[in-house]
């Protein structure tokens, strides 16, 4: 086990993106290696699969296409040049000896040995599928700042401040023969990539390396300069670069972002302006929209991280936030009123399903009624002592029938109102439920059950024919009603 700690060294491989950009310092842990230098093979990758199925007698035209998916025309070409450049025999039945070498000489690259380096990243504990034979080392402007800067072009004098990333893991695997070998096979498979067009591998998950071994015992702790970039092509909110330059993307990082986004708030801040959503004039619907979905899991990990907890709350917060940055650019229908308001209320009905899951009731303590008791329900409601349940909300509770209340306490799928009622039941006998704890002013639960009128008013017909009153639904009260069900949603984070 090996654990990282701050060295002063700095290690940068590739130049800054010309797209905007922010760096970050990535704790890393050095081993010295000796492995086999991958070379750009000198058949492409659809000659290889073609020789590598001759040789293994599979010579049918039909059958090779069959097994690699190549246009049978292409496969004819392929088969031509490898008996004018000598690598078939005359029939294009069997590989000659300079195929065979030509092959074998690929497949093997352990006679050119080098010395060089394998990184390990000190906040996951992985081995990076890559190895250098030299350090690019960068010095700081000022060696003892607490926070690195370095020159972006000394004639200038630009800078650039990188991130310090945060190594959290203390506990790092050692490096053995086994994680060699994977790392290795990693690095040889994205050079190849890197070289040729196309992701098809013919390359053996086995890989002869004979040579390939540790040279110290005890590696190195180091810093390097890693970009991140919007990820403008994908679903991610950013793209890390690949430190190295031999590929556009760092694949291998993306689960360590995510990771060390979900413990460094700063870094969401720092990376933050990297996420903007551009001119709705310029973009179509679709991608606009897109972009919105971005902004909002954006939102969620800066402004809201403690959501993440639970999916099933964090599902609904996002499609009200969503709405929000709908409505604020102007290209929300009445429709979508409707469903935003719709969500407002799904919202607040998870969060009662999550009370009454987390705090159960104990049905055995709810007096059994034969018929509505209006009087027996708010004699129940203020013996349960919660705060927020003052005389407005225990009137409009009381109507509830106490038998669907007692269902809701079972299986949480009724109305709002009764799931309310029901949540609150599970206080009855837990001083330290939220409930209890949270006050009139925090929840102002007046507000969620006018919401829950507005939405069943939405849910009806309405017309001059019924004497029912409607409230008109405007985005002010749209965004009124989603900014409620956010702030009451929050109120309950330290128990989530």
């Amino acid at each position: 086990m090996a654990a990282f700690a701050e060295s002063g060294t700095y290690l940068k491989f590739s130049k800054r993106p010309r797209s905007e950009s922010r760096s970050v310092l990535w704790p890393v842990l050095v081993h010295r290696v000796l492995y086999p230098e991958p070379r750009q093979p000198e058949l492409n990758l659809f000659q290889r699969a073609v020789l590598g199925l001759i040789r293994a007698n599979r010579t049918k035209q039909a059958d090779i296409a069959g097994l690699t998916g190549l246009h049978p025309e292409l496969i004819t070409l392929i088969v031509a040049q490898g008996i004018s450049n000598g690598w078939l025999m005359s029939a294009a039945d069997k590989l000659t000896d300079k195929g065979q070498s030509l092959l074998d000489d690929e497949d093997d690259e352990s006679t050119n040995l080098k010395a060089g380096f394998l990184l390990q990243d000190a906040i996951t504990g992985d081995f990076w599928p890559r190895m250098v034979t030299r350090l690019e080392q960068v010095e700081s402007v000022d060696p003892q700042a607490k926070f690195p800067e370095f020159s972006i072009e000394r004639k200038t004098g630009k800078t650039f401040r990188p991130f310090l990333a945060r190594a959290n893991k203390q506990n790092l695997p050692s490096l053995d023969n086994d994680l060699l070998a994977r790392a290795y096979r990693e690095y040889r498979k994205d050079y190849r990539s890197s070289q040729q067009l196309g992701e098809m591998h013919t390359t053996s998950e086995y890989v002869r390396l004979q040579g390939v071994q540790r040279l110290d015992e005890s590696p190195e702790a180091a810093r390097i300069v890693v970009w991140v970039t919007g990820d403008e092509e994908g679903d991610e909110l950013w793209s890390v670069n690949d430190p190295f330059g031999l590929r556009e993307n760092a694949w291998w990082l993306e689960d360590a972002l995510r990771q060390l986004l979900e413990s460094d708030t700063n870094l969401r801040t720092y990376l933050a302006r990297l996420i903007g959503i551009p001119d709705v004039g310029a973009m179509t619907n679709e991608q606009w929209l897109k972009e919105i979905q971005k902004r909002t899991e954006l939102d969620i990990l800066i402004e809201f991280p403690w959501v993440e907890a639970q999916p099933d709350i964090k599902r609904y917060f996002a499609r009200l936030l969503k709405w929000r940055h709908k409505i604020d650019s102007g290209l929300a229908w009445d429709s979508d009123l409707e469903a935003a308001l719709g969500d407002c209320q799904k919202l607040l009905e998870v969060v009662m399903q999550w009370l009454i899951k987390t705090y159960p009731a104990n049905i055995g303590q709810i007096p059994k009624s034969g018929k509505p008791d209006w009087s027996l329900n708010e004699r129940l409601l203020g013996a349960l002592a919660i705060p927020s349940f003052n005389s407005e909300v225990t009137r409009s509770l009381a109507r509830q029938d106490l038998r669907q209340v007692i269902r809701a306490c079972q299986n949480p799928t009724s109305s709002l109102k009764a799931l309310l009622f029901a949540a609150g039941m599970g206080a009855l006998a837990d001083h330290q439920h939220p409930l209890k704890v949270l006050s009139d002013e925090d929840l102002q639960i007046a507000k969620l059950l006018k919401l829950a009128d507005l939405r069943n008013q939405g849910g009806h017909a309405q017309s001059r024919f019924n004497k029912r009153k409607i409230e008109e639904i405007s985005q002010e009260s749209v965004i009124e009603n989603i900014e409620y069900a956010k702030n009451f949603t929050e109120c309950f984070k330290d128990w989530m």
